[in-house]
């Protein structure tokens, strides 16, 4: 009965903490554009508050014994009352682009801090307690860490399946509120437990358990064998969410392997679908190799909450190097190239110097099995692209890297191998050398470069004679996506490219405007390079919204692209979040609404929802135009944006735009950076509309009964998952 209430106990905290950290996110998300980063850095929080709660526990115990300390904790749980219900203060959101990363964490530890402490704590004081509490098998009370782990996946696996569909923003405040209450009574169940033991048999348990405490090599080897999962699994998080969308199902998917890598051992002693999942497989393999080498080296109970400490500081370093360090030091996402560099030359080492039993011939077997169907896998359904560093190359490296944790895995000396071969691989993939790269650089809202395509020297044709090597367009990428192009050479007048040509659904739209001349303000959400600006008229005024400072300054220069500077319209840029700086807009400001948001490696899903779409509606006039861009490799976005045109009466029309169908031809070098697209307007003036159709390329929508309407609480990634 106590060994059941002590499990109970723990697993409901670790339920608490991991259903927090999804919920705040979520919350968090839309402040700074939806960006991957949002999720790192408050994991970073949460591993500082974790390892904060960890120090409590440990020196708590020490300086008062588990009996008086547990009165101290029981009162500090009480004391979180006058917190509830948990509520994210997000004063100051309006101007936290500047510094995301400074305001993210204030937010965090202002709002939610002292809770996630407090509950932080539980885990390392329960295990300590049942230490105390002179059941038979008080000594060991490491089974209990899998209940945590249990319940901290099942918080991870609920939120986006289950409550989040189900419950509102309000509500789940609300059950996590009356949540940390039961936890508060199960915690006082099991300090009463510890209360009733005599002091002399609790001092009996405790010198009994005495031995040498740990050394600093064994509190530096628990450091290590928690960095490495935690910054493999930081890593393979922000690499998938970037080219996906960052959302709370893609978080807890790394998150929930990362903590099924403890259950394992405790209970047992450029198709985006394949790339995925070979990144998961290999933080997975990751995470179970160290977190099995953490398990075998616990020390004794008596040592437990040092041990906790120590792994927690591993954690929170890892935290530290994903979210501040690597950004500032590396232009690309060079920290996932580091980890799988250290998992690779580490792991064999490690595993001649464990005491673990050497692996199976029967293991081995498996595990190279596994690898080389991967490998034969992606040989099959993935096509090379030489100018990606984190798609084929980033994915060959890390198969390699996983197959020499196998293959070296009996032979330390394999190390030294892994470490020059994967250290050559990623030489060879370095693009930071790359000629054809003018700028790199990386912000919290994701890595920005800009890349230049020259001739050769060589006249090859007549249109095109131009002496020397040239640099003949510009190109700015937002991670792995285009967001615009620019002619360099004056051949002949510089004209809009990539998704945006004259003969486009774009272009539709400004020629109509033009007819009639009722298109004077126009708000477009993301800026890119600004090409849109090229089609101004001195009558018309533009808004440009963009959460990116980098992304303004490139915009800004002439000597990258000279869309803004060029144009006869009026121009401003509005810098911060769209949702937050549209609501600092009159209503009915805008004739046409362009969002061309959705196309970046990661789609900010709070742009996608019926709420951000009625701010749309109310910032536009009766007869406005509202433009969405939803060109975009991962989703289909089509359903989301005419469900939702539906449910607020928005008529819709659709425009896929290929360039091949162009009746004016263009020069073959401005041809070659014409790219599809995938256009929707809505309006609630069907006259509006019907001056689209007239070029022929706008077309009405089915009906898309079957899927969901996203909202602020719920969007469902999975349903519009391109899964060809």
């Amino acid at each position: 009965m106590v060994r059941a209430l002590f499990s109970i106990c723990i697993f409901a905290g670790s339920f608490l903490l991991f259903l927090i950290q999804p919920m705040v996110g979520k919350i968090l998300l839309p402040a700074l554009g939806g960006v991957p980063a949002v999720w790192t850095a408050c994991m970073l929080f949460f591993q500082a508050a974790l390892l904060a709660g960890y120090l409590y526990a440990e020196k708590s115990v020490k300086l008062l014994g588990s009996q008086r300390q547990s009165i101290l904790h029981l009162m500090l749980m009480i004391g979180g009352y006058l917190l509830l219900p948990v509520n994210i203060d997000i004063t100051g959101v309006e101007t936290a682009y500047a510094n995301p990363g400074t305001w993210l964490i204030g937010r965090l530890t202002a709002s939610i801090g002292f809770l996630f402490f407090i509950i932080a704590a539980n885990a390392p004081l329960i295990q300590r307690y049942y230490s105390q509490s002179g059941q038979k098998d008080a000594d060991d009370p490491y089974f209990l860490y899998s209940a945590s782990n249990a319940g901290s996946l099942l918080a991870l696996l609920a939120f986006p399946l289950v409550l989040e569909p189900m419950l509102g923003a309000l509500q789940l405040r609300h059950l996590w509120s009356g949540l940390y209450i039961l936890q508060t009574l199960l915690v006082s169940a099991c300090c009463f437990n510890i209360w009733g033991i005599s002091p002399e048999k609790s001092a009996a348990a405790t010198t009994a358990m005495q031995s040498l405490p740990p050394n600093w090599r064994s509190a530096l080897t628990w450091c290590f064998y928690g960095f490495l999962p935690c910054s493999a699994m930081l890593s393979v998080t922000t690499h998938i969410t970037t080219d996906i969308a960052s959302a709370p199902l893609l978080w807890v998917i790394p998150l929930s392997l990362y903590l099924i890598s403890f259950m394992y051992y405790y209970n047992l002693t450029e198709r985006a679908w394949l790339a995925v999942s070979l990144h998961l497989l290999f933080m997975f393999l990751v995470c179970m190799c160290f977190h099995a080498r953490l398990a075998l080296a616990r020390p004794k109970a008596e040592f437990l909450n040092t041990y906790f400490v120590w792994m927690s500081a591993g954690g929170i370093i890892g935290g530290v190097f994903n979210s501040i360090i690597a950004p500032l030091v590396f232009n690309g996402l060079t920290e996932y190239l580091i980890t799988i560099l250290l998992a690779a030359s580490a792991a064999p080492f490690l595993a001649e110097t464990s005491t673990a039993a050497k692996f199976s011939v029967k293991r081995e077997m498996w595990l190279s099995a596994v690898f080389a169907v991967s490998i034969a896998v992606m040989a099959i359904f993935i096509t090379v692209d030489k100018t990606s560093l984190y798609s084929i190359a980033g994915i060959l490296l890390m198969v390699f890297s996983l197959t020499l944790v196998d293959l070296f895995s009996r032979f330390p000396r394999g190390s030294g191998l892994a470490f020059l071969i994967a250290c050559a691989l990623i030489f060879a993939t370095d693009t930071t050398a790359d000629s054809r790269i003018i700028m790199i650089k990386r912000s919290f809202f994701g890595v920005l470069k800009i890349t230049r395509l020259s001739t050769d020297g060589e006249v090859r044709d007549p249109d095109l004679k131009i002496a020397g090597i040239t640099d003949v367009f510009y190109r700015l990428h937002h991670g792995t996506t285009l967001h615009g192009v620019e002619r360099r050479v004056k051949i002949k007048p510089v004209v809009p490219l990539s998704y945006y040509s004259r003969e486009g659904p774009v272009g539709s739209i400004f020629k109509a405007a033009l007819i009639n001349r009722n298109t004077k303000n126009i708000g477009v959400i993301g800026l890119g390079c600004g090409t849109v600006a090229w089609y101004g008229r001195q009558w018309q005024n533009f808004d440009f919204f963009e959460i990116d400072p980098e992304v303004v300054k490139i915009a800004k220069n002439p000597d990258y692209f000279t869309y803004l500077s060029n144009t006869p319209s009026t121009w401003k840029i509005i810098v911060g979040d769209a949702r937050i700086k549209l609501q600092q807009i009159p209503d009915q400001s805008y004739d046409l609404l362009i969002i061309d948001a959705y196309s970046s490696d990661s789609v900010p899903v709070h742009l996608l929802t019926l709420q951000a779409f009625e701010l749309y509606q109310r910032k536009i006039k009766k007869d406005g135009l509202i433009v969405f861009h939803i060109s975009n490799r991962y989703l289909k976005l089509e359903p989301v944006v005419k469900r939702i045109c539906d449910q607020i009466k928005l008529n819709c029309l659709a425009a896929f735009y290929v360039p091949a169908r162009d009746s004016n031809r263009y020069d073959w070098y401005d041809y070659d950076q014409m790219a599809k697209s995938h256009w929707l307007a809505a309006s609630a003036s069907p006259e509006k509309l019907n001056m689209l159709k007239i070029s022929g390329l706008w077309k009405n929508l089915p009906d898309y009964q079957n899927y969901s309407v996203w909202t602020d609480d719920f969007a469902n990634l999975m349903q519009v998952y391109n899964w060809r």
